[in-house]
């Protein structure tokens, strides 16, 4: 399809580790932040509307649910890369002294500019307005999501929500359902989403009684939001323990430890 190019005003997202970079040296000079070039950064924001058979509410056994779409927008998240570098001899000379380099790596930081879908998922938002008499539950219930007429697999927990909601009689409820990431999905197909096996009705032991379908269809197309970015490099001498805590951290997100660069000992 062709490639529409569409401007936005971009929010700054810079990741938790660009605090802990150079700022873990301490009494050692680093280099002022340098421009190295300037690129055009983009990434892919979809629009999602339902068809024109497909309703957002729908009520079935005095149970309403509807289902929309989240909004998406494109993120400026500048992506901070550390690597092990070689100091030139003006910076070896003014830099600690030989007692001092034994704890310290000498490294250069660069901040890669990028642009990120935000959410990153396929995500709906689902509001459940109870009608009954009685308490509505979703366990039991089962989501399905298709897109481009194939079955996505999708955990538990990604419709945690919507099974583990509670609802009183003549009550409303938000959640949230999701799906597979923005980038595994085509930039145009057809979305549908079913929810199987919704209780409406119980007898008085609690037994099931009666049991609804609903299903949505949406379709989904990409654009092309772009902008432009300098990449920037310093240079420094790092504390040498603290940039491996990093690196080895089992409490680092994904995001975090793709980032670090600094090899083990011997490499």
């Amino acid at each position: 399809m062709p490639k529409t190019t569409m401007k936005t005003n971009f929010e700054l997202a810079i990741p938790v580790l660009a605090s802990l970079s150079l700022a873990l040296i301490t009494g050692c000079k680093t280099s002022t932040p340098k421009s190295l070039n300037t690129t055009q950064i983009s990434c892919k924001i979809p629009n999602i509307t339902p068809l024109p058979e497909t309703k957002p509410s729908q009520e079935k056994g005095g149970l309403e649910i509807t289902i929309v779409p989240a909004t998406y927008k494109a993120v400026r998240s500048d992506k901070l890369v550390i690597t092990p570098a070689a100091p030139t001899i003006g910076e070896q000379l003014f830099g600690p002294t030989a007692a001092q380099r034994a704890q310290l790596t000498f490294v250069q930081e660069t901040v890669v500019p990028q642009l990120k879908t935000q959410p990153e998922r396929l995500q709906f938002a689902i509001r459940i307005n109870n009608k009954l008499s009685r308490v509505f539950r979703g366990q039991g219930a089962v989501v399905q999501l298709n897109v481009a007429g194939k079955l996505m697999p999708i955990n538990r927990s990604d419709y945690a929500e919507f099974v583990d909601c509670i609802v009183p009689p003549r009550n409303e409820s938000e959640l949230k359902v999701y799906g597979p990431a923005i980038d595994t999905i085509p930039e145009k197909a057809t979305i549908g989403i079913f929810l199987y096996d919704v209780v409406t009705a119980t007898d008085t032991a609690g037994n099931v009684t009666e049991k609804q379908n609903y299903e949505w269809y949406f379709t989904y197309e990409t654009k092309l939001a772009q902008d432009s970015g300098e990449t920037k490099a310093r240079r420094g001498w790092a504390n040498t323990a603290a940039l491996m805590l990093l690196r080895t951290q089992k409490t680092q997100d994904e995001t975090t430890r793709s980032i670090i660069q600094i090899p083990a000992s011997g490499q």
